[in-house]
């Protein structure tokens, strides 16, 4: 297991991930951004894309790997923004960009000090391997980041992980809690169970929040 950041190559695991469907995490996101703040007069339209004269809903990714869920975003009428620490990735993203209107960024999530505006903000199974001293300032950027009424839809890892020995942020269901203090709404699912990882056999504790601004 590689311990620290640094060590870690997502190269291969991006090269197996050709051929996956979406992530369900990024359909809930766009499902739940389809509705709108609690007290919206009419559900927000998507997958048709912007009406003519208006402008696109942004989305930022976290994470993008080979740019399945930032397809499915475009598709679903967003501007995206993608962010992933693995240079492999941008032949697929340079190609996606010529087709959709995605804009790529190739660098370690901590480096990020400013985001997009964004309307909605995903964030697939990346964002805990952030390591615990940069993760509070990623965090910030965001918080800062989402519009108000806009949404969040992120996966993070429990402090029970198989990878909780590793330098990333692995977290308590209450420390889960207290990131989304000030939003105006959040589901937390958290869920523990052995399993499979690209690497193989792990125990997994995962938290899956869905949150508005």
């Amino acid at each position: 297991m590689q311990r620290r950041t640094e060590d870690r190559d997502f190269s291969a695991y991006n090269a197996a991930q050709h051929g996956r469907p979406v992530r369900p995490l990024a359909v809930r996101a766009v499902e739940a951004a389809a509705q709108g703040p609690a007290d919206a007069a009419e559900p927000r339209p998507t997958g048709s894309g912007a009406a003519d004269g208006d402008e696109r809903p942004t989305a930022v990714e976290l994470g993008s790997g080979i740019g399945i869920e930032a397809e499915f975003l475009a598709r679903q009428g967003y501007e995206v923004w993608t962010y992933d620490a693995d240079p492999s990735v941008e032949p697929a993203l340079r190609q996606l960009a010529a087709r959709h209107p995605v804009h790529h960024s190739t660098t370690v999530l901590e480096s990020i000090a400013d985001l997009p505006s964004a309307d909605l903000l995903l964030s697939c199974a990346t964002l805990s391997f952030v390591p615990r001293a940069a993760f509070g300032g990623l965090w910030r950027s965001i918080v800062a980041a989402v519009r108000p009424g806009g949404g969040l839809a992120i996966d993070l890892f429990g402090e029970n992980d198989d990878w909780a020995v590793t330098d990333g942020t692995f977290l308590s269901r209450s420390q889960v809690e207290d990131l989304l203090q000030g939003w105006a709404s959040a589901e937390v699912e958290e869920r523990e169970y052995d399993g499979r990882s690209f690497g193989g056999p792990k125990h997994w504790h995962t938290f899956t929040v869905i949150a508005r601004r």
